[in-house]
């Protein structure tokens, strides 16, 4: 009984701290969360996926049972996910086709693996992975966070998309909302938020931002180191991407 009055103390005590409110965050790239934690470090404590030291709980979801997760996330979002947050006229049987699947040529270089893709399409290298899966929204239903890293062979860029796909179901093209982008262009890298994203892209998109608060602005040259714990050079985030 002691044991047990413990145990209830300590459980007590860590709701009055607000201890209890952090979110457990299923964390699949390490790399990738580390660097989104550092970019949106402030979005990130807001919704509880860090606690104010930069830390967050890590572990599978408490409200993850029963929801749908692929046998690959790869497969799942080179075939589901929406190209429409860089392509507004993307549209199942339009001109510009919806998902990346549906865009990709015969002559496209595609790579999967179950944490994510890498596509050689035109001028660009396309890498979308997975970050985590998390109550991004505080709805009680479990959300993927992404990014998409768009590297032109030539000209500016890359250019990092962070995405949240909320409610993931089966079935259903996948609807990204734009939490932030990094965008680096003449030299310098910007994080993006609020309205200044539809500068960036030069369009509204269809699907709402997240209104997001970024961490401590950063602006790097493109070649500059990353922050520790960061993201890696781009042949290793590749890499990883496909690993199993």
């Amino acid at each position: 009984m002691r044991t047990t009055h413990r145990i209830a103390i300590m459980l007590l005590s860590l709701v009055l701290s607000g201890c209890a409110m952090q979110q457990p965050v299923e964390v699949l790239r390490p790399d990738e969360f580390s660097t989104m934690a550092t970019r949106l470090r402030t979005e990130l404590v807001r919704r509880g996926l860090l606690d104010e030291n930069g830390a967050y709980e890590p572990g599978l979801p408490m409200n993850s049972h029963g929801e749908y997760r692929p046998a690959s996330f790869g497969e799942e979002l080179y075939k589901r996910l929406s190209t429409r947050f860089r392509m507004p006229d993307a549209a199942t049987g339009g001109l510009t086709p919806e998902t990346f699947a549906a865009s990709a040529s015969p002559r496209d270089d595609v790579r999967i693996g179950k944490g994510g893709f890498v596509m050689a399409q035109g001028m660009d290298i396309i890498t979308v992975s997975i970050i985590a899966v998390t109550d991004w929204n505080g709805d009680g239903v479990n959300d993927w966070l992404l990014v998409c890293r768009v590297k032109p062979l030539l000209g500016n860029g890359p250019r990092d998309y962070y995405l949240a796909v909320d409610n993931v179901t089966a079935e259903g093209v996948l609807q990204p909302k734009i939490i932030a982008i990094y965008d680096c262009q003449d030299g310098t890298c910007v994080l993006v938020t609020g309205k200044a994203r539809k500068d960036v892209l030069g369009f509204d998109p269809e699907h709402p931002y997240v209104d997001a608060t970024p961490g401590d602005q950063v602006t790097l040259p493109p070649g500059s180191p990353a922050p520790t714990g960061g993201v890696h050079e781009d042949r290793r985030v590749e890499e990883q991407s496909l690993a199993n």
